[in-house]
């Protein structure tokens, strides 16, 4: 099969896209958010609660960016199968023009 031009852009770009969520945590490694603490006073609660807010947010945000790429993937995948579908089309159409003009 071949593929035009708009399709292998968009592989590639998919294909970065992918190898780029794999490589996050080497690129931009998330700080360490667990503290082992025996003993808590009452000045370290509100530094606890302040970290654990900003993990949390951080757990959100990746969740979002996941959800982002997870729709842009779902996309990409609806255009391929719509340009697979229009190749497979005019493959069928050529077929039966071709058997048609050899009648």
């Amino acid at each position: 099969m071949t593929a035009n031009n708009y399709t292998k852009v968009l592989m590639t770009v998919f294909t970065i896209a992918l190898l780029m969520n794999g490589l996050n945590p080497w690129l931009n490694p998330p700080e360490v958010g667990a503290k082992e603490s025996s003993v808590t006073s009452g000045d370290n609660d509100d530094t606890h609660c302040i970290s654990a807010s900003k993990n949390s947010i951080k757990s959100l945000e990746a969740v979002n960016n996941l959800e982002r790429l997870l729709g842009y993937i779902e996309s990409s995948v609806s255009e391929v199968k719509l340009t697979v579908k229009g190749i497979d089309r005019k493959i069928n159409e050529t077929s039966a023009f071709d058997s048609a003009g050899r009648r």
